[in-house]
């Protein structure tokens, strides 16, 4: 990692901080730091769902389904759960949410089953969240750290783990008791936009590095089966399966984006449900696409590392040795 890449990494977290301060000059009641005054734009909210529901972790992982030994495109069938459980929400859940003035999820649980109740959901939602947040903080610093490491060998790994994790979370938490929710929207739209084209900047790499181009990229992902999406079988040994996805995710998506704090608040910024499900049925369509692109990534990784390709099989003077020797292949 050079000088110029440290100065982009504090200038981004400087710059969100003063980011976060210019729009808590903005707020002027507690509306206005929980929903953003309900004047952000469906679009922005579509793009924040995205980046929210999108983490190192995905960045990392998704690629690597395709790349792995026997991976293929099949994950998407989980998405396509995604999908059926936003069409879900957007019919059941969102209408409610917009029944009175919510400043939070937690209240509609306050009305309907008491303090109690509410109590509990929140606590459980701070815990989980902490935790959650947590994984994708240290796997962020971890990428750092390794980024580092490679460039300085002789650097301290776990020193550079730990000053990643202190650092890049006093700058949100600055930026997020300053900014509010219309601040953590709006960062999170730039967020997508910088980890959208530094996807399409390593699959451009990693195109110009592999003899041949797409193309062979395509025929070697072809030959180990890579391009395969559906599974129809009920084979509950499978990890995925059309059905094991479409339920499953349809599930998953419910709870995360149908009652989770974290992404329900969202929808509450903006004016009328119409729009709020505009927003969650756009971000599921955006999901698609991204993991589409994620796991083409892990196609031309595989093809650019080739890691079971067999150099003699193809050579026939080699295989009639082993034929002679007894090795039928």
């Amino acid at each position: 990692m050079k000088a110029l890449d440290l100065v982009i990494i504090f200038g981004y977290l400087i710059g969100i901080v003063l980011f976060g301060t210019w729009f808590g000059r903005k707020q002027q009641t507690t509306s206005d730091y929980f929903l953003g005054d309900r004047s952000v734009p469906w679009w922005a909210i579509a793009f924040s769902i995205v980046a929210t529901e999108t983490s190192t972790i995905t960045f990392i992982s998704v690629p690597g389904i395709a790349f792995a030994r026997g991976g293929n495109f099949q994950f998407l069938q989980l998405v396509f759960g995604y999908l059926l459980g936003r069409i879900v929400i957007s019919l059941l859940f969102i209408p409610s949410y917009f029944r009175g003035e919510l400043l939070t999820v937690y209240q509609l649980l306050d009305r309907r089953f008491g303090g109690k109740i509410k109590m509990l959901a929140a606590s459980l939602f701070v815990v989980m969240r902490n935790i959650a947040d947590g994984i994708r903080l240290l796997l962020t610093a971890i990428v750092l750290a390794a980024v580092y490491t490679s460039f300085q060998p002789g650097a301290n790994a776990e020193m550079i783990i730990v000053a990643s994790v202190v650092l890049i979370g006093v700058a949100m938490i600055v930026f997020t008791y300053f900014g509010g929710m219309e601040a953590v929207i709006w960062v999170e739209v730039i967020q997508l936009g910088i980890y959208i084209v530094g996807a399409i900047a390593a699959a451009v790499i990693l195109i110009g590095s592999i003899d041949g181009g797409v193309s062979a990229a395509i025929a070697t992902a072809s030959q180990y089966n890579k391009f395969s999406l559906f599974d129809f079988t009920l084979d509950f040994t499978k990890t995925f399966t059309f059905w094991a996805g479409l339920i499953g995710g349809c599930f998953l998506t419910m709870s995360t984006h149908g009652t989770d704090q974290y992404l329900v608040q969202r929808y509450l910024c903006t004016d009328r449900p119409r729009k709020a499900s505009a927003a969650l049925l756009t971000s599921g369509a955006v999901v698609l696409g991204q993991f589409i692109g994620f796991l083409f990534i892990g196609v031309l990784l595989f093809a650019f590392y080739h890691p079971f390709w067999d150099p003699y099989k193809d050579d026939e003077r080699f295989q009639s040795l082993l034929r002679k020797a007894g090795f039928a292949r």
